[in-house]
């Protein structure tokens, strides 16, 4: 699963993308130690074709998921390390400017 962004964002180069794509690196080691790093394209298309990601500093690149033993063990892990990405990436972005792409493997 990865993340749309339906915001505009600009990049550390001045570049505006609208409707990027973030791809998360979830890292679980166990309930107390577990993170994501985000990952931003312009598109999921640049993603495919394995291109660059871009240098976007305003957004999180590293979210702790600080997961509680519940989330840790229940049957929506994945779903739940996203919305804790995405509430990172909102602060910034704004409320309901993401989705989760669940399309992305």
């Amino acid at each position: 699963m990865a993340l749309n962004i339906n915001a505009t964002i600009t990049t550390d180069e001045g570049f505006e993308v609208t409707s990027a794509f973030g791809y998360l690196n979830i890292y679980i080691l166990a309930p107390e130690s577990n993170w994501t790093n985000v990952s931003y394209y312009k598109s999921k298309a640049d993603w495919e074709a394995n291109k660059q990601p871009l240098n976007v500093s305003t957004l999180p690149s590293n979210v702790q998921t600080e997961l509680t033993n519940t989330e840790f063990w229940g049957d929506t892990l994945a779903t739940t390390i996203h919305n804790k990405a995405i509430e990172k990436i909102e602060e910034v972005t704004g409320a309901g400017t993401c989705t989760i792409d669940t399309g992305t493997v």
